[in-house]
């Protein structure tokens, strides 16, 4: 099943620019740019819809001395252009103390994955649900090749208060509870992929509504 069908059908295929960018492996990718975070931006996929890439990152538990995380990315088209399982030693990761779920593949180690991920983020902006909490959990790398960082739910406080939306002030917001507000489909699982999906629909519903 194509994940984007979930929320709002089959989308086209995946800026190819950006994802190949990604993937191509050099000894420069392997050193940060040299710039401070949130700075100008590093690189640009031109021919992609917009350069908005929404992510989750989901906890997977410890396995070994090592936190394992999935990251995963969707881009405004609504594809997802990269999940993948990373072994992670990001100090917000420590919270989590459950063994990691059986994988069927071996998690890549932090220092791989880092510049893949910077790679994908040049110059994009991205955006999460929670930015301190998981954007706190992003690779150095992809947070310093991004053009920034938003919250899909500080955004989402606002346009509610801006539309007379009679949103719950006694309990924080999860992300199910503005998918249901906005009337969009609620998940069903916690996976990265699907969250990412979730968080691109919610931010082009609040782009529709103003």
């Amino acid at each position: 099943m194509n994940l984007g069908s979930l929320f709002g059908g089959r989308p086209p295929a995946p800026c190819k620019s950006r994802v190949g960018m990604a993937l191509r492996s050099s000894d420069k990718s392997r050193r940060p740019p040299e710039k401070p975070a949130f700075g100008q931006r590093h690189r640009r996929c031109v021919s992609a819809a917009s350069d908005h890439l929404y992510f989750a990152v989901r906890s997977l538990g410890v396995q070994g001395r090592d936190h394992v995380l999935q990251y995963a990315f969707a881009d405004d088209r609504g594809n997802v252009v990269m999940s993948a399982f990373v072994r992670s030693q990001a100090p917000a990761a420590i919270m989590f103390g459950t063994r990691a779920e059986d994988l069927a593949m071996e998690p890549l180690d932090a220092e791989a994955f880092d510049p893949i991920a910077a790679r994908l983020c040049g110059g994009a902006t991205l955006v999460g649900y929670q930015r301190v909490l998981q954007g706190g959990l992003l690779p150095y790398g992809a947070v310093r090749s991004a053009a920034g960082v938003e919250c899909a739910w500080r955004r989402f406080q606002q346009t509610a208060r801006r539309i007379g939306l009679k949103v719950s002030a006694h309990a924080p917001l999860t992300l199910n509870d503005c998918l249901a507000y906005a009337g969009l489909p609620v998940l069903q699982s916690e996976d990265a992929a699907l969250r990412a999906l979730a968080i691109r629909s919610l931010w082009r519903w609040m782009d529709e509504v103003g």
